[in-house]
């Protein structure tokens, strides 16, 4: 295997939706059969997942599910975790080194770069393609130069996005001020993004023009703002939308970490993200989620005490998740300083005093729940697997005091059964919202730009050939007719999919033509199978490798047969009897002739005539037909 390609995105800022772009890329890339997988030099973030080998942010975690890559901590070498104003933690390729995290920020940076260089290359020996996420903006110039921007996307030889929040304002000054700062690394840049839209986009459309004609670079489209539910890298960003059923009180203290594992509560419940007592009145449910310093987050938690203590006398559960449960015990005591130097005395609701260790425990666990009484109860049974990531000791795995619940495990409430159990259905899942975040992208980018940038038209894959998804297209005849530039050829390739053979009909017979189909073969997709075919259409469709076939078009196919003095009819109907035969769903592009003024010569009348019963014999035997008007799909 060769050195993969790479593509960086590049954002305007932090929270524009640099890890959200970068996923669905990914997501995208593997479904055109792509080996893909994330990287992102450094992370500061306190959401991390347990992977094998240490831990890694969870945007990375994600996007390398969203690539079907298996989690490694090298996508994510190095993770910072901060501790407030004072400090961080310096995971590097997924485990906690403790001199690096001491040293003042400005001196980390020589001891950061031999170990993201060894896992770049080593991601970039083994994978086609890296997409390789920024940090919050790339123009930094105080910090120049930049390590998870600029230096990472050199050592990669990487091609640019550069992504804009359109939903904070001020997007188009944003990306021409990014590309003007960028000064020699313009180079890069193979396209615009504008993300989070809502509202006309007809009133946003005139910045495309204003961008290309100032920068050079071309707009490549717009995402809407999208109803998902996601995973957050930084949980403080995160708007939970509205959801309907309990009310559920997320405690957001200053260093509450690792919220990104509540994601899916945002559809099972009515989920608020509380700062004060006044907003998780009346919950069903209260969270307190984990805590990147919970000495620090005592303070605050202890107005919500009387609110604790009324909850659970009333009998409703509570969740107390590693620093959050801490937090609730006798006592935190930290005498060698591993987050906060001292004892601090806790909530007491829990019967236990925890001690930080410089060991920090980072594993996957599973439990099966047995015991529970009340709310808890409904867990009886059932078995789930979660996450540990902390330094205290001295809590047991699983602890029923009352209504509360507390436990060292992280993820809990990612478990469909654990879901089921407790609210009665389980969220749609992160597979369904990966997918959704793909789709939109499809539907929104100029993807065949963004695939003629990055060298991948053509193929780019080794061995084996890409397989068709599961479950296999439908067969059957579907008939997209329209005139000349509706967007036939476009629609068909929407309909077909990522994995389908072209049954190309056009001779290069003049340098217009020759130009023509090359345009029409850089825009397909690179996992499409192409078979050059003028008369022979029967059997280019035996050849055929996937269950998707395009025929395009049946408008130059009937020209052809005529200059070689066969009948175009005749062929029509042995070719409907053969692809209604082949257990294929065959895509059929024609032109609708049928609407324009009379020819002026006898050929051209002739030519007319055949073309319009041609399509339609196709639209008697297609299950489906459509008619293209100036980009708009109608159904016949």
């Amino acid at each position: 295997m060769g050195r993969a390609r790479a593509l960086a995105v590049w954002g305007t800022g932090s929270g524009v939706g640099k890890s959200f772009l970068a996923a669905a890329l990914l997501r995208h890339f593997r479904r055109l059969g792509l080996k893909a997988a994330p990287f992102k030099a450094q992370n500061m973030s306190n959401h991390a997942r347990v992977v094998a080998g240490g831990e890694m942010a969870s945007a990375q975690w994600l996007q390398a599910l969203a690539a079907g890559a298996e989690p490694d901590p090298r996508m994510n070498p190095i993770l910072v975790k901060p501790f407030g104003e004072g400090g961080s933690q310096v995971v590097v390729l997924g485990r906690v080194d403790p001199g690096l995290s001491r040293l003042p920020w400005k001196e980390r940076k020589a001891h950061l770069l031999a170990p993201v260089r060894e896992a770049l290359e080593g991601l970039l020996g083994e994978y086609d393609l890296l997409v390789l996420e920024g940090a919050g903006s790339p123009v930094e110039r105080n910090l120049w130069p930049d390590l998870p921007n600029l230096q990472v996307a050199a050592w990669a030889g990487a091609r640019a996005l550069l992504v804009a929040d359109v939903d904070q304002g001020g997007s188009l000054a944003a990306l021409f001020g990014t590309w003007a700062l960028l000064g020699e690394h313009r180079k890069r840049l193979l396209g615009f993004v504008f993300n989070k839209f809502r509202g006309d986009l007809s009133l946003l459309e005139p910045a495309y023009a204003l961008l290309e004609g100032w920068t050079g670079v071309p707009v490549l489209g717009t995402l809407p703002l999208l109803p998902l539910e996601l995973p957050e890298e930084d949980g403080f960003r995160h708007r939970p939308k509205e959801g309907e059923g309990p009310k559920v009180a997320l405690l957001r203290y200053p260093h509450a970490a690792n919220l990104d594992e509540f994601w899916a509560l945002g559809e099972l419940v009515r989920l608020v993200h509380a700062r004060t007592p006044e907003e998780a009145e009346g919950a069903d449910l209260l969270i307190l989620p984990g805590s990147r310093l919970p000495a620090r987050d005592l303070p605050w938690l202890r107005a919500f005490l009387p609110l604790l203590r009324r909850h659970l006398e009333a009998g409703r559960p509570v969740l107390a998740v590693c620093g959050g449960a801490e937090m609730l015990s006798e006592a935190l005591v930290d005498e060698e300083g591993v987050e906060a130097q001292g004892v601090f005395p806790g909530l007491g609701l829990l019967p236990f005093r925890v001690r930080m260790e410089r060991e920090k425990t980072v594993r996957r666990t599973r439990v099966r729940f047995g015991g529970l009484q009340g709310f808890w109860g409904r867990l009886n049974g059932l078995e789930a697997t979660g996450y540990e990531i902390h330094h205290g000791q001295g809590l047991p795995l699983l602890h029923q005091e009352g209504p509360l619940l507390a436990t060292w495990l992280h993820g809990l409430l990612e478990d469909p059964g654990v879901q089921r159990a407790l609210f009665g259905r389980e969220a749609r899942g992160l597979e369904e919202a990966l997918e959704g975040a793909a789709d939109a992208l499809e539907a929104h980018l100029d993807l065949p730009a963004l695939h003629r940038a990055l060298g991948l038209v053509g193929g780019v894959h080794p061995a084996p050939r890409p397989q068709a998804p599961d479950p296999p297209p439908a067969p059957g005849l579907v008939l997209l007719l329209g005139g000349a530039r509706s967007g036939k050829s476009r629609q068909a390739q929407r309909l077909a999919g990522p994995f389908a053979t072209l049954i190309a009909t056009a001779e290069a017979r003049d340098g217009e033509m020759a130009e023509r189909i090359a345009r029409h073969r850089a825009e397909r997709p690179p996992t499409w199978e192409t078979l050059e075919e003028p008369l022979d259409l029967v059997g280019a469709l035996a050849r055929a490798q996937h269950p998707v076939v395009v025929v395009d078009c049946l408008t130059l196919w009937v020209s052809n047969l005529l200059e070689r003095g066969l009948d175009p009819l005749a062929e029509a109907g042995r070719f409907l009897k053969a692809a209604q035969e082949s257990g294929k769903r065959v895509i059929l592009v024609s032109n609708e002739v049928g609407m324009g003024i009379v020819p002026a010569n006898p050929l051209a009348r002739r030519y007319r005539d055949l073309l319009g019963e041609v399509n339609r014999l196709a639209a008697e035997a297609a299950q489906e037909a459509y008619l293209l008007v100036a980009g708009r799909l109608l159904p016949l």
